[in-house]
């Protein structure tokens, strides 16, 4: 699953029309860039992309060929929320241990966007799709608002206010409660898409279009030993996933062995692993623009990882990832590149690892 990117496209009549979005691994909410429709008017000029564990920055300068201005919705998809279930939050296509609070309004990323340097206020669009394809957003709202709306999953009344008897008799009406045989508990089954959207104008020559947000991590505990480098829950062979070379390995040993032996000085169990967020970022959407990027640059800094549900906030000790560029260390835990005529084979996955 991911966080979809900023889609240009010409809407017909009143209804928000996206392409389908693709799925990443199953650990974080992927980050997407901005998306064009096939077309052959906007030309993506420059592409800044700046990835931490606490912002994904963008800027695009974005070139309208055409000698005229041109109209055009743009809309930044999210992919489906993950639900609370007991074993962590879940999506339908397989994603877990993603780390976020729960949502209680749609903008939970903090996204922004700026145009020419103004700052645009978008719409927001919110899908409640149950398994039998229904949208019953609009529904819900009128039961219990936008709290209940983003907040499918399994849940355990009464100790839960928002599904008191009257809420859980109204969503049994619409068919969007089922209740648990064995237990206590009741689900709510809807999945929920958020898309965020506005119209723009793209004079003749460059419009500049910025955007940034919160990125939604995946988490796991690293365990790093002479059989390899393994992320819990997520990834068994993380060497390959995140291109770690027999140097970024002994790094990964030491630091396994640092925290073990800290750890055994302050009395605390026996514990080699590390802690581990993983950070997705989907580079392939930008092949719907007309030609490749013209020029692209890539930043990725280890910035600490703002505390998230069960962990603190910590400082990334190491960061890898298979790059799509030539990439030089410009800074403490930060990389960078650049490359022209820019046509990306494959997503970005980050790992950053902390103690």
């Amino acid at each position: 699953m991911r966080l979809g990117g900023l889609i240009l496209t010409i809407l017909c009549g009143a209804a928000l029309s996206c392409p389908a979005t693709a799925n990443d691994s199953a650990s974080q909410l992927a980050a997407g860039g901005i998306v064009l429709v096939k077309n052959d008017v906007i030309v993506m000029q420059r592409e800044d992309l700046h990835l931490s564990p606490a912002e994904v920055r963008v800027r695009y300068e974005m070139r309208n060929d055409s000698g005229k201005p041109v109209t055009l919705r743009v809309a930044f998809p999210l992919p489906e929320l993950p639900a609370m279930t007991p074993g962590g939050r879940t999506t339908t296509t397989g994603g877990h241990n993603i780390m976020m609070n729960e949502p209680r309004g749609p903008n939970f990323i903090g996204f922004r966007v700026w145009a020419d340097g103004r700052e645009i206020t978008p719409e927001v669009e919110i899908r409640a799709v149950l398994p039998d394809g229904r949208d019953i957003a609009a529904a819900l709202q009128q039961i219990g608002g936008v709290p209940l709306v983003l907040r499918p999953g399994v849940f355990v009344p009464p100790d839960d206010p928002d599904l008191n008897a009257d809420v859980r008799r109204r969503l049994a009406e619409i068919g969007a409660i089922e209740a648990s045989t064995t237990d206590r508990t009741y689900r709510l089954p809807w999945a929920i898409y958020v898309t965020f959207h506005w119209m723009q104008t793209f004079a003749p020559g460059v419009t500049v279009v910025e955007h940034s947000y919160r990125p939604i991590l995946g988490f796991g505990y690293l365990s790093a030993d002479q059989k390899g480098v393994t992320v819990s829950g997520l990834v068994e062979d993380a060497a390959s996933t995140y291109c770690i070379d027999s140097t970024g390995k002994q790094t990964l040993r030491q630091l396994s062995e640092q925290a073990r032996a800290r750890r055994a000085k302050a009395g605390d169990p026996d514990n080699p692993y590390l802690l581990a967020n993983t950070l997705g970022y989907v580079l392939k959407t930008a092949q719907n623009w007309r030609g490749p990027i013209g020029t692209f640059h890539l930043s990725v800094k280890g910035d600490p990882n703002p505390a998230e549900r069960w962990t603190d906030s910590r400082q990334p000790r190491a960061m890898y990832f298979c790059s799509p560029l030539p990439l030089k260390e410009t800074g403490a835990l930060l990389m960078e590149g650049e490359a022209r005529d820019f046509v990306p084979a494959r997503d970005l996955q980050i790992l950053f690892v902390a103690e």
